[in-house]
């Protein structure tokens, strides 16, 4: 199941969420120069999920829902030109697990 919202792409696989940085957060971004994603581990709704500093804004993403983060896009942080790709799996940020599905659910998408 996928959600595209405004900021993130979200997508569970067997109970693996992985969240991915949105083409609309590129564009309103511009040239990415640097990323710091969230450490491994538990993570609370509203908790700084990434923050950018990119040619247009430096923005903070926050998490949309609460679990434990079981993987980081750690190439992204040494290369953060890697979420400027039009390429899906370069642009992933984090993997997680123990995510209410009720609060995948309720992400807002855009339209």
């Amino acid at each position: 199941m996928k959600r595209i919202g405004h900021q993130l792409i979200l997508e569970e696989a067997a109970e693996v969420y992985t969240l991915s940085i949105s083409p609309e957060l590129q564009d309103e971004a511009g040239d990415i120069s640097y990323a710091h994603l969230a450490p491994l581990g538990n993570i609370e709704a509203g908790d700084t999920l990434l923050n950018v500093e990119a040619s247009k804004a430096a923005i903070e993403v926050p998490a949309p829902f609460g679990g434990k983060i079981i993987a980081r896009n750690e190439e992204a942080e040494d290369r953060p030109e890697l979420l400027d790709s039009t390429q899906p799996e370069d642009r992933w940020l984090v993997r997680m697990m123990g995510v209410d599905p009720k609060a995948f659910e309720a992400y807002p998408e855009v339209k």
